[in-house]
């Protein structure tokens, strides 16, 4: 079934009218007929109730949220609950029929799907009670402090099915779907405790794990990363362990109001504003269009060459286009290391205020560096963002070394509405071998636009004479023009994104792959490394009450180990990197310390 309904939104928007979409089980949602789906709710964990008082009117429990729908008439709303009621029950019959007992299971992954229906089953039974307590009058649900109780003692037990779902994965012997799955070189042993589940739908995978350690040690437990494959090196995963539901809103305006004018890197936000990543490994998706760097290793021409160089540094944003939460403020001495399409990255907290993270990748035809010390506030409708730092890139080949510094960035919509970024400003990435440069102009929008994502550019050789023209999109791809032959290159077009890459923070291919449980590499990672970062871990799980008091605690021991070096008189000394003509840059030995498993003098940070 499909056809428009009304949605309720907020108390801003109110009543949207949304087009929807019933197909095996799932209630796709789009602003309009032919538009991409913004939105999905599965009937098969949901309950789906309808408005007695108003019969236009019903909604659906997700467990998590609840989604209230209008329809233009009261047989239409009997029509659409019908055909939901029917749909679900489609699903549930499907799954009745491998629903068996855990302990008859034993080659595929049915446990899960089994575990997850009746955790699925135990939160309809709570959307019921919520239900019911909502028709009772608010001065008897006031005056019963009996009533209070028993609606609280709902959620906890809503809460402790979540619980138990996270401890079942944890638990190999539960989920023996791993026999029929290669691992490649990696071996799993009965001590990890790290489980693989795999599944067909990343979807249906949307009740997270909640759950906080049983161990008496009280220390933060490593949750399960679905969808991993292994190729004999690295692993490989779809989706995160927790699909954060796109459709979830939170206002910042609550926390930032009295910050108008000041550097927001210095206030405290809340945890459920964070992406799952910090921001060192944030600054590693600049390589995710590294083949760029790569075509122009492969030409001739020193003015082909920067134009490529130049449509790199514009992927930079490409991951931007959808992304609107801030990644973790990485703690002073925290690091990341990638290898990933033959080049080894490393990049190191540096400084904590200002906080600068600083990067070093090396490829066999190529190195990159730089670092990202940005200057960011809150002018009172928009947050400005102002990076400081160059970033420098130099072929090994021909010995060209490339220099450049980032545009300016504006998030709009911070109070009302959908945020959205848009950069802006002229930039110029200079050869500093030829002395030739390009010149790229990211435009901003006007009066009358909401937004513009074009980006134009040109390529001068040492005499000043235009040789080069550049045109394209941030959030798409860019081309290069030869002004003399006119022919038409095509520098890079935006990969594409995963199925439901909405569910996964909006992440691409190479952004899934960042925080992946360091239990799951073949070698050793310094345990300085973001990976182990148990604030961070415990958001990825969908575990937020552990997100924020881990964060909280991380916060605090950085306040301390703050305060006692600055009682000693010392200075703090970044690890892997050195101050040299305000750049940092790396003083190497990481990469040999890792191949002997010995990092020494690094700060117990987590």
């Amino acid at each position: 079934m499909e056809g428009y309904l009304l949605k309720w939104e907020n108390y801003v928007y109110f009543w949207q009218r949304r087009y929807f979409i019933l197909h095996k089980g799932v209630l796709y949602v789009s602003k309009a007929k032919g538009l991409p789906s913004i939105g999905t709710i599965h009937l098969g964990v949901s309950q789906i109730i309808k408005n007695h008082k108003k019969p236009t009117r019903f909604y659906i429990d997700t467990g998590m949220n609840k989604v209230h729908l209008k329809a233009y008439s009261i047989t239409e709303a009997d029509d659409w609950y019908r055909a939901l009621l029917h749909s679900q029950s489609e699903i549930k019959q499907q799954e009745s029929e491998i629903t068996i007992r855990p302990s008859l299971i034993d080659s595929d992954n049915s446990s899960l799907h089994y575990i997850s229906t009746k955790i699925g089953e135990m939160w309809s039974v709570h959307a019921q009670i919520e239900e019911t307590l909502d028709l009772l009058p608010s001065n008897l649900v006031k005056n019963t402090p009996g009533l209070i109780k028993a609606s609280k003692l709902c959620g906890d037990i809503k809460n402790l099915a979540s619980e138990m779902l996270g401890i079942i994965e944890e638990d190999p012997s539960h989920v023996k779907s791993l026999n029929n799955t290669d691992f490649g070189s990696f071996e799993i042993t009965k001590g990890n405790k790290q489980s693989i589940l795999l599944a067909e739908n990343p979807k249906n995978i949307n009740i997270g794990s909640d759950f906080e350690d049983a161990q008496s040690s009280g220390k933060f437990e490593l949750a399960s990363d679905y969808h991993v494959e292994f190729t004999p090196r690295l692993p490989h995963r779809t989706c995160l362990p927790y699909l954060r539901d796109p459709t979830t809103k939170y206002y910042i305006w609550k926390v930032i109001k009295d910050s108008i004018g000041l550097d927001l890197s210095k206030i405290a936000v809340p945890v459920y504003y964070n992406e799952p990543i910090s921001m060192l490994q944030r600054i590693t998706e600049d390589l995710s269009y590294n083949e760029i760097i790569l075509k122009a290793c492969d030409s001739d021409n020193s003015l082909l060459r920067l134009a490529y160089v130049a449509c790199f540094a514009v992927t930079s944003y490409t991951s931007s286009d959808y992304r609107n939460m801030k990644p973790f403020n990485p703690l002073l001495g925290e690091t990341f290391e990638l290898e990933a399409d033959n080049f080894h990255l490393i990049s190191e907290q540096v400084s904590h205020h200002p906080p600068i993270s600083a990067l070093h990748c090396e490829h066999p035809r190529y190195i990159f560096w730089g670092s990202t010390e940005i200057r960011n506030s809150f002018k009172g409708t928009y947050l400005l963002i102002n990076p400081l730092c160059p970033t420098h890139l130099v072929l090994k080949e021909t010995g060209d070394h490339f220099f450049w510094t980032k545009p300016q960035t504006s998030a709009h919509n911070i109070i009302i509405g959908r945020i959205y970024v848009q950069h802006f400003g002229r930039i110029e990435i200079i050869n500093y071998k030829t002395g030739e440069k390009a010149i790229l102009e990211f435009k901003k929008a006007g009066w009358f636009e909401k937004r513009k994502t074009e980006v134009t550019g040109s390529v001068y050789d040492t005499n000043g004479t235009e040789k080069y023209q550049l045109k394209g999109h941030w959030n798409k791809g860019m081309e290069i023009m030869n002004l003399e032959t006119q022919e038409v290159i095509e520098a890079w077009s935006l990969h594409p994104f995963p199925e439901n890459f909405e569910w996964n923070y909006y992440f691409n291919d190479f952004g899934l792959q960042l925080n992946i449980s360091p239990d799951l590499y073949p070698a050793a990672i310094a345990p300085t490394d973001s990976r182990y970062r148990p604030d961070q871990r415990a958001l990825e799980s969908g575990d937020l009450k552990t997100a924020g008091s881990e964060k909280l605690r991380l916060e605090e021991k950085q306040r301390a180990a703050r305060r006692k070096l600055e009682e000693s008189g010392e200075i703090y000394k970044p690890r892997w990197f050195t101050l040299e003509n305000e750049e940092w840059k790396y003083i190497g030995g990481y990469w040999e310390n890792k191949e002997k498993v010995l990092f020494v003098d690094v700060p117990d940070i987590f």
